[in-house]
């Protein structure tokens, strides 16, 4: 390809197809009957560009914008690492079933995303098992933008797992799923479970979910928003509401380990059991969620968890209580606000917990919490009340912390309205 068409991007690529470029020579060349030389039609696809799937495309084509595959399936069949397969808008009857190739590291990920001002929605057909499964050599994928619809899914939204029980070099890992819609797993298979995101089996590690939203999915309390049964997670800047069981639930009965997880800027809310849990494994982190309207708020708990750690969150009219150390050893819960909840507000029975700064039963002055607004009004006993955390240098909308005297407790740290 010639330079000027690497460097053009899609604007340029629509005028290529034109056949008028710059000077440049697009495709290969045919004649007309008078012998001039015609531009052919755009039949390849160039190294480097995205490929595209749409409803009214073909699996024959190329897979360019103007010439797209029809089903996602086939698209991905074709990707190489740092590749990006762009989805336009439809609903598209397919599950993806470990078989979106790996990629090699973040800087050369395999990307299924919906194209840029697309909706797109992933429904498979009754019979589906999963709506996503990665397992075995997956890795180094990013899905980005879709909404994953588990109406008719025997099992579970999203599942990353290993291909061999007992053998982590068969463990998918470093799956990143943003920006996206996880919902509806709620179609009854007896004797199976119904989570909106399953990660399970060891060495199913360092997972990114990052601004999801997650909802409606389980149909009874063992059935939640998101199950991690692995270590090094990351949940963040999620909605994660309306869940049978547990929003985010951190817990793995196969060996216990389930460590180093963080669960951080998300709201949780309306789900039918508990909010959070950190259960089972050594430092696991809570901090900036706010947490509202479940049958319990954050809980730690569960095969001793070790030095669990639970920061600046907001926990508001939650059933049973705001925050319940339950089990464990060395827990630390501090600069959170506990209000409205189940009583006590804030409970303890773990070993050497250190419970501290927390705002407990005392009215937080919320901006208007029947609206869910939990930021906080001036003269609120929360502002500059909590000690610093290093591990929490912003709050819950990215606003640096502190922005007075001292951090804020809760999730939210009150700025002054610049004059």
């Amino acid at each position: 390809m010639c330079r000027c068409l690497r460097n053009i991007g899609l604007v340029g690529i629509s005028l290529a197809i034109a056949g008028v470029l710059w000077g440049c020579s697009v495709g290969h060349l045919s004649r007309s009957k008078t012998g001039a030389l015609l531009p052919a039609p755009w039949s390849t696809h160039s190294p480097g560009l995205p490929y595209y799937v749409a409803t009214t495309g073909s699996d024959a084509n190329p897979g360019t914008d103007a010439l797209p595959f029809r089903t996602i399936s086939h698209g991905v069949s074709v990707l190489t690492p740092g590749d990006t397969l762009y989805i336009m808008s439809g609903t598209y009857a397919e599950a993806l079933i470990h078989s979106i190739p790996p990629g090699t590291s973040w800087d050369s990920p395999v990307t299924v995303a919906a194209a840029p001002g697309h909706t797109v929605t992933l429904k498979p057909d009754p019979g589906a098992e999963f709506v996503l499964l990665f397992q075995g050599t997956q890795q180094y994928i990013i899905i980005d933008g879709l909404i994953l619809d588990g109406t008719n899914v025997g099992y579970d939204v999203i599942k990353i797992t290993w291909s061999v029980s007992g053998d982590p070099t068969t463990s998918a890992h470093h799956i990143r799923i943003k920006n996206s819609e996880v919902r509806n797993a709620t179609l009854y298979n007896a004797g199976a479970h119904k989570q909106g995101v399953l990660i399970a089996g060891v060495g199913v590690d360092w997972n990114e979910f990052i601004n999801l939203n997650v909802h409606h999915n389980g149909l009874t309390s063992y059935d939640h928003g998101f199950y991690i049964q692995s270590s090094h997670n990351v949940v963040e800047h999620c909605s994660v509401h309306h869940n049978a069981g547990y929003g985010v639930h951190l817990y793995n009965g196969y060996d216990r380990r389930t460590d180093s997880n963080i669960v951080r800027n998300n709201a949780v809310f309306t789900n039918g059991w508990r909010g959070i849990l950190l259960g089972s494994g050594d430092g696991n982190v809570a901090y900036n969620n706010v947490v509202w309207g479940n049958r319990g708020g954050i809980r730690v708990n569960f095969s001793s968890p070790t030095n669990s750690k639970v920061y600046n969150n907001t926990t508001y009219n939650n059933t049973d209580y705001g925050i319940l150390v339950e089990s464990g050893t060395g827990a630390i819960v501090q600069n959170n606000i506990a209000y409205m909840n189940g009583t006590p507000e804030i409970q303890d029975s773990g070993t050497g917990s250190v419970i501290d700064r927390n705002l407990v039963g005392i009215d937080p002055q919320f901006v208007n919490a029947a609206a869910a607004d939990f930021r906080l009004q001036p003269g609120s006993l929360a502002i500059d009340a909590g000690i610093a955390v290093s591990l929490v240098t912003t709050d819950i909308a990215g606003t640096l912390r502190p922005q007075g005297r001292g951090d804020d407790i809760g999730a939210f740290e009150f700025a002054n309205p610049s004059p």
